[in-house]
């Protein structure tokens, strides 16, 4: 009889410890699914010549706008990366300067898109403060979240000065 218990304490604690690891490896999936789009896109961009300007992971909540303040400057190319959470239903970035208005809307589902970052360049018309938003709509309340702006540089490698024509 003895025996016969071990035997079934056993088999509960496999049972049990294989359910949570089948409830937990979603989310590592989905870290990781995030965690590598990120590191792709700034190997691709860094591959082709651009430097990091801003960058980094925010802590997001769905359906709520996170605004993002930026300086930009005049004649320079910017690369705007933003990378949703891979669970969202609908992303939302806008980028605009005060006076001068929304410059750039880019708001898609993933369901439609199966993607669920975005992607853009910007050679800046005119200095000043612009303000990115980023918005995500999804199925649980904490939203992973990344957003890089990365540029040209603005001297060639003799110290020539590049700008850029919009």
């Amino acid at each position: 009889m003895s025996n016969l218990k071990s035997l079934l304490l056993a088999i509960v604690l496999v049972l049990t410890s294989s359910i949570s690891f089948a409830q937990l490896r979603p989310v590592d999936q989905v870290n990781k699914q995030f965690n590598d789009k990120v590191s792709e896109m700034y190997t691709k961009y860094k591959t082709d010549g651009f430097i990091t300007y801003k960058g980094g992971n925010i802590n997001m909540e769905k359906n709520t706008e996170f605004p993002i303040f930026v300086e930009l400057q005049e004649g320079r190319w910017y690369q705007f990366m933003v990378i949703g959470d891979p669970e969202a239903k609908k992303i939302e970035m806008k980028l605009g300067l005060e006076g001068f208005g929304d410059i750039i809307t880019d708001k898609f589902k993933t369901e439609n898109t199966n993607e669920y970052y975005t992607q853009f360049s910007f050679v800046c018309p005119r200095s000043g403060r612009y303000l990115m938003t980023f918005f995500q709509k999804g199925p649980k309340r904490d939203m992973l979240g990344h957003v890089a702006i990365l540029q040209r540089p603005s001297q060639t490698s003799n110290g020539t000065a590049v700008v850029y024509k919009h």
